[in-house]
Parts: C-alpha cells; sequence; structure tokens
C-alpha cells in the first residue's frame, strides 16, 4: 500500500508568495518506508514535511518536473536532507533537463553542488523509463513555458498505474503518455473560462480526462483565481462533464493506492489516520 500526501496544493506566482494555498509538493511513502519520494519541493516543503512529521532524511528520491521556484525552490535543501547532511552519496535525484543544465528560457535549479550529492542522478526526458524502489517509472510529455517540463507516470505493484501530470496545458496525443491510469494528478492552475497560454485550465483538464479516462482524477496546484473561484467547484465541473470521479486537492490531505483509492477527509488537529480516511 502506498500513500500519497499533498503537502501543498498551491501554483503559480501570487499563491506561492502569499502561501494562501501552501507550495511544498507531494510524498509518496509506503508503510516500510521502502518508498520514500518527494514529488516536486516547491517553497516551504522542508517546513511543511517537518510540520506533518515526515522526517526529510528518510527520502529516497526526489522527483522535479521542470525549473520553476513553485516546483523546485526546496530541492536543495531536500537533497541535503535526503543525503543526510551530506555527509554520504545517497537518494536518487530525478529531473528534467531545465532542472540540471538549464536552457535557452530557464537557468539551471539545482547546483552541481547539489547534483553530487545523491547516489544518482536521472535527467528525465519525455519516453524513457527506469526504476526507483521498485516502482516503474515512465516520464511523459507536458506543454509548458519551460520546454523540458515532464510529467511522471508510477507503475505500482498490486495497483496498477498513477501519473502526476505538471504545467501543461491540453496537447493533442496526451493519451499516448497518460491512458489506462487508475490515477491522474492534474495541475489545473486557473478555473474555467481563464485561459493562460502553457498552464492547465478546468477546460484543458476536462479535455485530458475525456482523453485519457482515468479511473479518477485529483485536481491541485491552484493559482489565485482558482483558489477564489473554488476548487471544490470546479472539480464537480469536471466530474459532471466526463464522468470521471474527481477531487480537488487540499492541503495535507492524504490519498492511499491500494485495491481501492480512499481519499482522506478534511479533519482538525490532533485527529489520527482513522478518523482521517473515516
Amino acid at each position: 500500500m502506498l500513500e500519497l500526501i499533498f503537502l501543498g496544493t498551491g501554483g503559480g506566482r501570487f499563491a506561492t508568495i502569499t502561501q494562501k494555498r501552501r507550495t511544498g509538493g507531494i510524498r509518496l511513502i509506503s508503510e516500510q518506508d521502502k518508498v520514500n519520494i518527494h514529488i516536486d519541493p516547491g517553497p516551504g516543503a522542508l517546513i511543511y514535511s517537518l510540520e506533518m512529521g515526515l522526517d526529510p532524511q528518510k527520502i529516497r528520491a526526489i522527483f522535479v518536473s521542470h525549473s520553476h521556484i513553485d516546483h523546485a525552490n526546496d530541492a536543495e535543501p531536500l537533497i541535503e536532507a535526503m543525503s543526510e547532511g551530506t555527509v554520504r552519496k545517497r537518494g536518487i535525484l530525478v529531473a528534467s533537463k531545465s532542472v540540471l543544465r538549464g536552457n535557452d528560457i530557464c537557468e539551471s535549479s539545482i547546483s552541481k553542488y547539489h547534483q553530487a550529492m545523491p547516489e544518482k542522478v536521472i535527467e528525465a526526458s519525455v519516453g524513457s523509463s527506469f526504476e526507483v524502489d521498485g516502482l516503474e517509472v515512465s516520464v511523459c510529455r507536458a506543454v509548458h513555458s519551460d520546454p523540458d517540463t515532464v510529467g511522471f507516470r508510477f507503475n505500482v505493484k498490486d495497483f496498477g498505474s498513477f501519473a502526476y501530470m505538471p504545467d501543461s496545458e491540453y496537447f493533442s496525443g496526451a493519451s499516448n503518455f497518460y491512458s489506462g491510469l487508475r490515477l491522474i494528478i492534474l495541475s489545473v492552475l486557473r478555473p474555467s473560462g481563464q485561459p493562460w497560454e502553457g498552464h492547465m485550465t478546468t477546460d484543458d483538464a476536462i479535455k485530458i480526462i475525456e482523453e485519457v479516462r482515468p479511473e479518477m482524477a485529483i485536481i491541485t496546484h491552484f493559482g489565485m483565481q482558482m483558489i477564489y473561484k473554488g476548487p471544490e467547484r470546479e472539480a464537480e465541473l469536471i466530474e459532471k462533464k466526463t464522468g470521471v470521479p474527481t477531487k480537488a486537492a487540499f492541503d495535507g490531505m492524504r490519498v492511499l493506492l491500494s485495491k481501492e483509492i480512499i481519499v482522506g477527509r478534511r479533519v482538525g488537529k490532533g485527529r489520527d489516520l482513522t478518523s482521517f480516511f473515516g
């Protein structure tokens, strides 16, 4: 059984600088700590990990989809934690070309100094595949202002596949990368009717979900317009249009991936996981 923990559900410049929604990314862990992966550690990933009792020194791999700060800002401190304060080479860093080497638009967002700390560094290019902690990982296409942006697809034994699609507009052929999923996590920055080139709106999410037909969808990475509009309302619109159960993530949300996909509910402080999952 694996667990997804949303350390943040905010995205874009203004959600980042105001922290109206946290920007800590997503942690993927197993009960036996054989899997402990942090995906897109934006600003606050280190602090929010500690707040939620997720020891950053137990991280075994860090995935970074592209070089923008709301996805990559805390990668370096998490690398230092993963490498036990830099005292030994440990863990795996998986990152796009722009993150590691930069491109014509973006400079690299992880220094060469920090890239030397993990035991292994994998440059994530579209179409490539590899294994991390027993999970089969495929690198998927995304269309964003950072041209090297990539998505990640994970094949989990006894569960099936789920995928994380970062900032991206809709593109033809999404099913070549994201079909056959039990769960898709989409970075939906803006609500319906508010397009922004290179980013996903509710309308883009509807097109993607209609094309790839996952068992369930979760939307996250909300910008200020989406936050004010109400992510839950947009998730309901997506579900109504596509017929695919769709949830809006919230800060601290946990999702269990087993024979079923179990989405945790909001509970007050101090409540245990039994209460969280109902």
